[in-house]
């Protein structure tokens, strides 16, 4: 039962000494997430956002459980918080020859999927490479061989991943033949193999609960066409190359899959703080732009894609960012995606696998950090204003208004808003103050819940450390 009381309603000011940490609070009670502009929203129309990691299995067999991600694993990620994986899966692996696919393979991904449902995690189905295949300098080999054309082109000099972008002729001629459309070895464009591929994926994942949708392809790069993108980005590739293919896959998967989100990328060169000119490839009003946070020292990548997103009225989830251990680096950057309000998904250093840097265990700490793990509202009734964690008090505020994104109209009394509150941050409890709704959640939750009081506009919530 809520907890009422006239100075609540009054003033709105709860102050509860909270004691030791319970197992985390089941997840929204249903899944499936759609969005208002730049905000991912359930079906309540509570704004959602996601915390989360990547999970990108890079040697054969390409799937996570080859490595021994398994359920302490998941328990893990959702006892810090993560709401959200970034689930890869290698074409390579799914289409070995053209027009053939490995089944076998994508029920492994979909097992995982599972898996990670059950703890209440979204999972984004994610088509991923890193300079196409082995065969013309990646370090491994995401896309087939027999899609990758480099025409007698040489490999070398390739100083490897990601530098070979930039200086292998066989990888930009690559490129440049995907985006031509060259014919596979049966006659069939590799464009059109890709988007069948991606239809016969969605297919699998069409009906499960807890997925958030799928992310199109990983950093395509421009090939050939690289250095017009610098400093100004890639206008033309984006809008006449890189959208019409991404435009396929979008059709395909509509065909098995009318209902997840889709997310589309910018060119690679994005990551990097190159301007974003990139377009709702088909008007899909059930789409996201996937765009990822590689910039040092300041805003330029989040903003970028953020305002980019906002333009095309899609959702905006930055899904890489960090591959570092720095834990003052990585504290910075959750500052900066706070103070943006953005959901995001972090790239562990143990995930980036470049030369020198094998593949370890895809489980537990490996994941994820220390540094990322920090309170965050995850279900929201009424649209924020403002949230901000210093790490080093402990101190978590958040402001939000009342009022529903999409209409403006109050949510129905009741409507809880939860905000996952860390152990790590709150070892011995803590202690809320809130004006505007009232705390119904029970001591010693990992999740706070707050009620609206009646007649509020606006919410105001600080949460601080219990001295021991």
């Amino acid at each position: 039962m809520p907890l009422r009381s006239s100075a609540a309603r009054c003033l709105g000011l709860v102050m509860l000494m909270l004691g030791p940490a319970l197992p985390a609070a089941a997840a929204p009670t249903v899944p499936e997430l759609g969005h208002v502009g730049r905000w991912l929203t359930d079906d309540q129309g509570r704004i959602v956002t996601l915390h989360g990691v990547n999970m990108v299995y890079k040697k054969p067999p390409y799937f996570p459980a080859a490595g021994g991600f398994g359920e302490k694993d998941a328990q893990f990620l959702a006892d810090n918080g993560v709401n959200a994986v970034r689930l890869g899966f290698a074409w390579n692996a799914v289409e070995p020859q053209p027009g053939v696919y490995d089944d076998t393979y994508i029920e492994q991904i979909r097992t995982t999927q599972h898996l990670l449902a059950r703890y209440g995690i979204y999972s984004l189905v994610d088509s991923h490479q890193d300079a196409f295949n082995e065969s013309v300098g990646a370090s491994w080999s995401g896309f087939p061989a027999w899609a990758a054309f480099p025409d007698g082109f040489p490999v070398q000099p390739n100083p490897g991943f990601p530098l070979v972008y930039f200086t292998s002729p066989a990888q930009n001629q690559t490129w440049a033949n995907f985006w031509r459309d060259h014919a596979a070895s049966d006659g069939v464009g590799v464009q059109e193999h890709y988007a069948a591929m991606w239809a016969h994926v969605a297919r699998r994942f069409a009906d499960q609960p807890y997925v958030l949708g799928y992310d199109l392809i990983n950093e395509p790069w421009p090939g050939w066409d690289y250095p017009s993108c610098f400093p100004e980005g890639c206008p033309k590739f984006e809008t006449d190359v890189l959208a019409p293919f991404q435009a396929k896959a979008m059709n395909a998967i509509r065909q098995v899959d009318r209902e997840h989100l889709l997310f589309y990328e910018p060119s690679l060169t994005n990551d990097f703080g190159t301007p974003d000119w990139m377009p709702n490839p088909t008007g899909d009003p059930k789409a996201g732009m996937s765009y990822h946070d590689y910039c040092v020292g300041d805003d330029t990548c989040v903003t970028n894609g953020l305002d980019r997103a906002v333009a095309e009225g899609v959702a905006a989830v930055v899904t890489e960012f960090g591959a570092t251990t720095d834990a003052a680096r990585l504290t910075r950057l959750t500052d900066r995606f706070d103070a943006h309000m953005v959901s995001w998904m972090f790239w562990s250093e143990p995930q980036n696998q470049t030369p020198g840097h094998p593949q370890e265990p895809p489980t537990g700490p490996n994941l994820m950090n220390p540094a990322i793990v920090r309170p965050y509202p995850r279900a929201l009734a009424g649209t924020p204003q403002q949230w901000n964690y210093d790490s080093t008090t402990g101190t978590f505020t958040l402001r939000y208004s009342t009022r529903r994104v999409d209409s403006g109209q109050p949510f129905p009394a009741g409507t809880r808003t939860e905000v996952y509150l860390p152990l790590t941050a709150y070892p011995d409890g803590y202690q809320v103050e809130s004006q505007g709704a009232d705390v119904v959640s029970p001591p010693g939750a990992r999740v706070l819940q707050l009620a609206t009081s009646p007649g509020q506009d606006t919410v105001r919530v600080t949460v601080t450390p219990r001295s021991p």
